[in-house]
């Protein structure tokens, strides 16, 4: 019961805080949101990182850069649309957050898999707000390993059964805004990849990775790093369609060679850097969902392309509903070990709370199959009272992704959007399969609060 008033206060208080443009952190976040220290995630060099994070947050240089951010959103096209001004304030608060992150985390002379663009979180006095870049997936463990090219590095790891469905760690020589001339692509470059199911796992669970500049040579468990480039970073996502049972892997990671150690960066530093990042992250991904999705049609899927590594495939559009409209999406699996559906504000913010505690996203293993193995799902305001119901927040517009990872080999994603088709609520049943399930208030209760129960183990196990 105590995880249904939570979840049940957490919407009043977000939708309070949507109309306002604003929120708060001066009370405790929900028991879902709390995180344990000592937990995979909760490590000591996690805490620190995320209490320094903090720090760097708050200075003056990034919370001038969160006026800056939301004075130019307002400017932007995207602000125009409905309901779009209610949550551009956090959305800049969401980006200044993600930077400042980025900032304490990118040491590669000190290094650690630190975890990044998350919903809101506690370790204990140590109490974060979201930080996002665009339509995140509360699906993935997101954490970064900082890498100097010229560099050598161990990253040990340990898998804790039920393993992730998925596990990649790909690897970046550059980060997507960082210099505000950069031109805008498709997708980010990846330098190289890994993956846990082709990783030489020792009967404990137990794994290593070697980052440097030698040839890969055939070995599944090494990146090659490029010695003239000494801000790369490795992105690791840890696919976790089962939040109920499913774990991230304890990561570490050691620099075992390079050049002598250079004095780490004062906190005004990083708070100036932050600051920098926080503009031109944010104009670089506004101009991408432009360029992909914002120039085309509402309500369909515009944008869709191939993970470069092979590792997945991602199709995004942006909804533009009515009160009394819904969109609804149907879906090829394709047999992918991994399917999931996310919804995110005007902005492209997508792990704050209202959507984790309520249904703003659906992994395969939440969602209820069609009878032929597709999936249906129900995008709108109010509750359809369906299974797969992905649930808007009051927003008139926002933006969504389906990923599918981990496909057989030869399968691609290319057709898997069976339809998308804008009805009345009025006029939903007719377009819904026969099969589809139906939830009763009292179901629909025990779905959010199941959700938020098992949201919390990634904080607390």
């Amino acid at each position: 019961m105590k995880w249904q008033l939570a979840a049940a206060g957490l919407a009043m208080a977000m939708a309070m805080a949507m109309a306002t443009g604003t929120t708060s952190l001066a009370d405790p976040l929900p028991e879902f949101q709390q995180g344990r220290a000592g937990s995979i995630l909760g490590t000591p060099a996690q805490i620190e990182a995320d209490r320094r994070t903090l720090r760097i947050y708050n200075s003056k240089q990034v919370q001038a850069a969160i006026d800056e951010l939301a004075a130019w959103y307002e400017k932007n096209p995207v602000a125009e649309l409905p309901d779009a001004r209610k949550t551009l304030r956090r959305a800049a608060e969401a980006m200044a957050l993600a930077q400042s992150h980025g900032v304490v985390a990118a040491q590669p002379d000190r290094p650690a898999a630190l975890w990044g663009t998350t919903g809101p979180h506690s370790w204990g006095d140590v109490v974060l707000p979201v930080g996002g870049v665009m339509i995140d997936n509360p699906d993935n463990i997101y954490r970064g390993i900082p890498i100097d090219g010229a560099a050598s590095y161990v990253i040990e790891g340990r898998v804790i059964h039920p393993a992730p469905v998925q596990q990649t760690m790909v690897l970046h020589n550059e980060k997507s805004g960082a210099d505000p001339n950069q031109k805008v692509k498709s997708q980010e470059a990846e330098n190289g990849a890994v993956s846990l199911d082709t990783l030489p796992v020792a009967r404990d669970g137990s794994f290593t990775v070697t980052v440097d500049a030698s040839p890969v040579n055939g070995r599944t468990n090494h990146l090659q790093s490029d010695p003239a480039v000494h801000d790369a970073y490795i992105l690791v996502r840890d696919t976790i369609p089962d939040w109920s049972r499913q774990n991230p892997v304890q990561l570490s990671v050691r620099r075992v060679a390079g050049l002598p150690l250079r004095p780490p960066q004062s906190e005004g530093e990083l708070a100036k850097k932050a600051a920098a990042l926080t503009g031109s992250v944010a104009r670089y991904f506004m101009t991408w969902a432009k360029q992909r999705f914002y120039d085309k049609p509402a309500n369909t899927y515009s944008h869709q392309f191939d993970r470069a590594s092979g590792w997945g495939a991602v199709g995004c559009g942006w909804y533009q509903l009515e009160p009394d409209e819904a969109l609804v999406v149907t879906l090829d699996r394709r047999s992918a070990a991994y399917l999931g559906f996310q919804l995110s504000d005007a902005w492209g913010q997508g792990q704050t709370s209202e959507y984790l505690a309520n249904l703003g996203s659906l992994s395969g293993d939440q969602a209820s199959a069609n009878a032929d193995g597709s999936y249906t799902y129900v995008i709108s305001a109010s509750d359809p009272g369906v299974h797969n119901w992905l649930d808007t927040a009051g927003l008139r517009t926002g933006t969504f992704c389906t990923r599918w990872q981990a496909m057989p080999e030869g399968v691609k994603a290319v057709g898997a959007v069976r339809e998308t088709k804008v009805v009345k609520l009025a006029a939903l049943d007719a377009a819904l399969p026969a099969e589809t399930v139906r939830v009763t208030a009292a179901q629909r209760a025990e779905q959010i609060a199941q959700r938020s129960r098992d949201y919390a183990r990634r904080l607390q196990y």
